[in-house]
């Protein structure tokens, strides 16, 4: 059974003023050097994909794919006639993702371009959903469906991967002072604590992670079951 969430109560996650348009609009831009941030959040990345364990058969669909790195990462772990999915709001994110995607040699794999509030895939589709550094760019009240969906398109048994921006607990830290000054920095991303928001929409077995890589952006990956 899917939670009703209470965002009121989640302490300790600034609001998000940050738009649709604005955040598509913004790594629209960013595609252009957003290379610069694979730097600080690839170990975060392949310590997700290390606990996602996609096995070769398995359905994936990545929400969010940014230039493609993961994706990329993703379709090197599926045999050659298993397609990956992925889906993000730019349409510039989506170019770099597939033209890194046929670089790499892969042709199994299907692009759309989307909102994760409305995922364009039918019920109980994919084994495993991964998602990275987006839910720290929404609003609070937008959490839950994001997760809602998130929730209904995973087969039962499936697996949620969530990596985000996030810090150590509630208490405050110095990049939400900065982010309440300029949102658009760090590329609109402010911590978040998606475990609770995670329970509440009646996902299973829900552990978090807080990794510690030198030289890395502060960051927890949330692994749940539907």
């Amino acid at each position: 059974m899917i939670g009703r969430i209470n965002t009121n109560k989640h302490t300790g996650v600034i609001e998000a003023p940050l738009k649709v348009d604005k955040i598509r609009s913004l790594y629209n831009f960013a595609s252009n050097f957003y290379a610069l941030a694979n730097f600080i959040e690839e170990k975060h990345h392949l310590r997700a994909l290390q606990l996602a364990n996609i096995q070769s058969e398995e359905k994936v669909l990545e929400v969010a794919v940014g230039l493609g790195y993961t994706f990329s990462k993703i379709l090197g772990k599926v045999d050659a006639e298993n397609k990956v999915h992925g889906i993000d709001l730019s349409e510039k994110m989506l170019d770099k993702t597939k033209k890194r995607a046929i670089k790499n040699g892969y042709s199994n794999f299907d692009l759309k371009i989307g909102d994760a509030r409305n995922l364009p895939y039918p019920d109980q589709t994919f084994d495993v959903v991964y998602n990275s550094y987006m839910l720290d760019l929404i609003p609070l009240a937008d959490m839950p469906v994001v997760l809602k969906e998130f929730h209904r398109v995973l087969k039962k048994g499936g697996r949620l991967v969530l990596l985000n921006f996030s810090k150590k607990d509630t208490s405050p830290v110095f990049a939400e002072t900065l982010y309440r000054l300029m949102p658009s920095m760090w590329f609109g991303c402010r911590p978040v604590l998606m475990e609770s928001f995670v329970k509440e929409t009646g996902f299973k077995d829900v552990t978090r992670e807080v990794p510690r890589f030198f030289l890395s952006l502060p960051s927890e990956i949330v692994m749940a079951r539907k």
